[in-house]
């Protein structure tokens, strides 16, 4: 089965569940999940650190760089409408 028609099953069951603790629930779920995701991006030693310093510098003198406007305007663009 797809991801995007699980997605849809899903949200499709969530909006008729009553239960107010396993709504809890599945909100601790998602913080989680949201905190899991943001640790696994964070360096654990000085060298994963030094590796990332090293990318962004090479990011910069490349060009690859957005400024502030920029991704203001993205975001507005993508979710604002």
């Amino acid at each position: 089965m797809d991801i995007a028609v699980k997605k849809i099953e899903l949200i499709d069951w969530l909006i008729r569940v009553k239960d107010e603790k396993l709504i809890q629930r599945i909100e601790a779920l998602r913080e989680d999940s949201a905190r899991e995701n943001n640790e696994a991006r964070m360096p654990k030693t000085m060298d994963e650190l030094e590796i990332k310093l090293k990318l962004s510098r090479q990011d910069i003198e490349a060009g690859c760089v957005h400024s502030q406007k920029e991704v203001e305007d993205f975001f507005k663009a993508k979710f604002v409408a």
